[in-house]
């Protein structure tokens, strides 16, 4: 590859250069030795380092720095031992022992199998079968040669490479993998000892491959791990995915009327894992009772089995799919974010029952308090390696952290490796304080159509821009739907809810990356691109509810016609009274299809929006004021329009282009390769929530909404949004489970009980920020930046204002007689 590396970074095309670099930084990834490194280094570094100068555009130029990175990255420790025959011939004789008779034939025997293992020790083949068949052939060698290639191996690696073995228990697996994404490579050439009855904690930054290697495993697709009918092994992750059944049209259930069976279970049990002995009905059920589901004649849960899956939270689907693999009775547990969607109490409940679990579990979570409690073992993921640290239960993590000390952030949330920043709100109308309320839920309760009893109940809250607001409870309190109905997603029973004129609001749902789903095969940037052209976020109209009530439908009903005379908008009063006129009202009844612009009244605080009418051309458009749409039961519509203003507004500097949008996703921690040339299929759970976070605040919202943000995201991405939100000039509303998270971050608590909400706290403007915000204002400056005092004086009276004005103007035409 050198010489077409060559060619392609000395032409004159940026492209091709960039692509050279990427091949660079991705060749350089797998490599295994840095000794195989140092014959290209000379060549090939200044070629690379001259682009990292030569290169105009600012993506390419970051690719060819990254590859330079690498590259240098890859030949760092060429420390590695090289073994002489000599050496090798000792440990030949160490080994046989009493064996080694001394004669000639032995001594030239041996220094033939001392220099074969000596040469395969240095090319770094220690394939056990190899040495077997062309090393140890001979007698008495054939019975050594196990031993000999083990220690040689040991002796080839530099000392911090040894790792300690876990030499109790009983074997489940032991061997070594290379494991990819794509083109990414993740793990090369590594190994990996599973012992029965452990706890394995993966820990990894974002995309280093802890999900794909836990669903490698459970896909039967990791070279040389036994296969399920060997070794039972079941994947436990947030997301159930939706399967195709003719059953229902709700939803995929557990019970089925139509076909009698406990369907989630039996079908996870029989078509994912192919598992032919399948528990009978009674014991699904009382499984299900016994870790909190809700039944007919029992309890009323928020997951009940009569139910589909898909009305569940995510802390109760966790708990399903932990049933079928009780019921499965797996040798391998793998759980991806076990604890991100449980309350306190959860959280208990699932460590005592990993506790009583007879299998191995690997875990991976960002809760640390539950890793630190949890494993026996932690597998590290280092440069595309597994390093397996041996620890006791119960301090495993801090025994680790305390022998690798630059793991330190799985104990505080720090921004010193990667960094958010947030856009500014900007402005709003009428707004002249950040510590104003800008969105108001008024005794607002809710009831599932499902159900008979209401989810929330008479809530009242209020939102400014300095809220920091945690909303916290157990599951099934209401937090969600709470939320939900705040941002319009669902229309609230009772109750009302006001928002400022031009608000901006950013969600991002519990579960993200439904934001996402359609848009698989796509980059982060083509997404946003997508998502916002025409500066409408077409994920948030999706939100908004659709349907009409009682009062909107009695108003459409309503017909309403363009006055040939004044121009304006009237009711069509009674067919009765228009009846010489019906021709002429039939004919000039007019429907709303569409706003199109808006502008504010002369004199007057109200608007008036630009009405394209259905089945008319746009040079019929009329200008209607405010109330008269909404009697005419069209406030969604104008709402739209608000919203449509609002974003424009805060998009004022921003442009829709690929460097802006990889320039803000950048703000977000996502490299610009990950956003314009990787598919969103291909990203991590990290990343990807990073991408809907990023997205959401394309707008420059005044309020942001996160409903458990910290689920994916690795202890980096969580150390940058804790600052992230404290900087933010806009207001903030958590919801999580995760306390270190939430005591960062918020001032405020919203509590959730049954549906009732209890607040705690206050959200106040920092001091600091009032007072300067007031020293701004009082403070006066000249063009070159000199300060002006300004002796403040009493208001003056009206009278007196006439009076000075008169002798002022009296003085002025005297100064000008003179």
């Amino acid at each position: 590859m050198l010489p077409v590396l060559s060619r392609g970074l000395n032409d004159k095309s940026e492209e091709v250069k960039r692509t050279c670099c990427q091949i660079v930084d991705n060749m350089c990834k797998v490599v295994e030795d840095p000794v195989a490194v140092l014959p290209i280094m000379p060549k090939l570094e200044p070629l690379v380092r001259a682009a990292t100068e030569k290169i105009a555009d600012p993506e390419a130029r970051a690719m060819a720095e990254k590859a330079l990175k690498t590259l240098q990255k890859s030949a760092e420790g060429c420390e590695t031992k090289e073994i002489s025959a000599e050496e090798a011939l000792k440990q030949v004789k160490a080994a046989l022992g009493d064996k080694a008779t001394g004669d000639e034939v032995f001594e030239m025997q041996a220094l033939h199998v001392a220099a074969l293992a000596a040469t395969a020790t240095n090319m770094r083949s220690f394939d056990a079968a190899d040495w077997k068949t062309y090393i140890g052939a001979l007698e008495p060698f054939s019975g050594v040669i196990e031993e000999l290639r083990a220690k040689l191996e040991v002796a080839s690696k530099p000392k911090e490479e040894i790792e300690e073995e876990d030499t109790d228990g009983v074997d489940l697996y032991k061997g070594t993998f290379s494991l990819a994404y794509g083109t990414l490579t993740l793990l090369r050439d590594t190994k990996m000892h599973l012992k029965r009855n452990r706890f394995y904690g993966l820990l990894g930054p974002n995309q280093c491959g802890k999900t794909t290697l836990m669903r490698a495993i459970a896909n039967e697709q990791l070279e040389g791990f036994p296969k399920r009918d060997e070794l039972k092994s079941v994947f436990v992750e947030h997301e159930i995915e939706d399967v195709e059944v003719d059953v229902q049209d709700d939803g995929f259930p557990i019970l089925s009327v139509d076909k009698p069976g406990w369907w989630w279970v039996v079908y996870t049990c029989n078509e994912v894992y192919k598992i032919e002995k399948t528990a009978t009905e009674e014991q699904v059920k009382e499984l299900m009772k016994s870790v909190g589901f809700g039944y007919p004649g029992g309890p009323d849960r928020a997951a009940n089995l009569e139910l589909p899956v898909t009305s569940y939270s995510g802390g109760w689907k966790m708990k399903m799919q932990l049933c079928a693999a009780q019921l499965m009775n797996a040798d391998v547990l793998m759980l991806d974010e076990p604890t991100g969607h449980l309350d306190v109490d959860n959280v208990l409940w699932l460590e005592d029952w990993l506790e009583s679990f007879p299998g191995s579990i690997i875990c991976t979570s960002h809760f640390t308090p539950f890793l630190d409690k949890m494993c026996t073992h932690i597998i590290d993921f280092q440069d595309r390696r597994l390093k397996t640290f041996n620890g006791d239960k119960g301090k495993c993590l801090t025994q680790f952290v305390e022998k690798n000390p630059e793991k330190k952030s799985y104990f505080e949330l720090s921004n010193e490796i990667m960094k958010f920043t947030f856009p500014e709100p900007g402005a709003m109308e009428g707004v002249k304080s950040r510590s104003k309320v800008i969105l108001r839920m008024s005794a607002v309760s809710f009831t599932y159509p499902t159900k008979d009893k209401p989810t929330i109940v008479d809530v009242s809250l209020t939102v400014s821009q300095v809220s920091r607001v945690a909303v916290i409870g157990a599951n099934g309190a209401g937090k969600s739907t709470a939320i939900k109905v705040l941002v319009g997603e669902q229309k609230p029973t009772e109750g009302s809810i006001r928002k400022a004129s031009g608000l901006r609001m950013a969600y991002v749902a519990q579960h993200a990356f439904h934001h996402l789903e359609k848009h698989m095969q796509e980059t982060p940037t083509a997404y946003i691109m997508w998502r916002f052209a025409g500066n409408d976020d077409k994920e948030s109209l999706e939100f908004k509810s659709k349907e009409l009530s009682v009062d909107e439908e009695t108003a459409r009903s309503q017909k309403w016609c363009i006055d040939t005379v004044s121009g304006a908008v009237r009711r069509v009063t009674s067919v009765a009274e228009d009846a010489k006129k019906n021709k002429q009202d039939e004919a000039g009844t007019v429907i709303p299809d569409a706003a199109v612009n808006r502008r504010q009244k002369k004199k007057e605080k109200t608007y008036e929006y630009e009405i394209k009418w259905q089945f008319k051309s746009m040079d019929q458009n009329s200008w209607v004021e405010k109330e008269i749409l909404i009697k005419m039961g069209y406030l969604k519509l104008v709402q739209r329009e608000d919203e449509r203003q609002a974003a424009m507004a805060g998009l004022m500097t921003k442009q829709l282009t690929q460097p802006s949008v990889e320039k803000h996703l950048t703000d977000f921690g996502i490299d610009p390769e990950s956003a314009s040339h990787t598919q969103i299929n291909q990203l991590s759970g990290g990343m990807k929530v990073k991408v809907v976070l990023a997205a959401a605040m394309w707008q420059n919202p005044h309020v942001l909404i996160l409903d458990e943000p910290t689920n994916y995201l690795d202890r980096e991405g969580l150390g940058a949004l804790v600052p992230a939100i404290k900087d933010y000039k806009g207001g903030v509303l958590i919801i999580s489970h995760n306390k270190e998270f939430c005591d960062g971050v918020a001032t405020e608590k919203w509590i959730m009980k049954g549906g009732f909400l209890r607040i705690e706290g206050e959200s106040v403007a920092d001091e600091a920020e009032v007072q300067g915000s007031n020293q701004a204002a009082e403070d006066v400056y000249d063009g070159a930046g000199n300060k002006i005092i300004v002796n403040k004086q009493a208001s003056l009276s009206e009278r007196t204002r006439r009076r000075s004005s008169r002798t002022l103007r009296r003085e002025s035409r005297i100064t000008r007689r003179r």
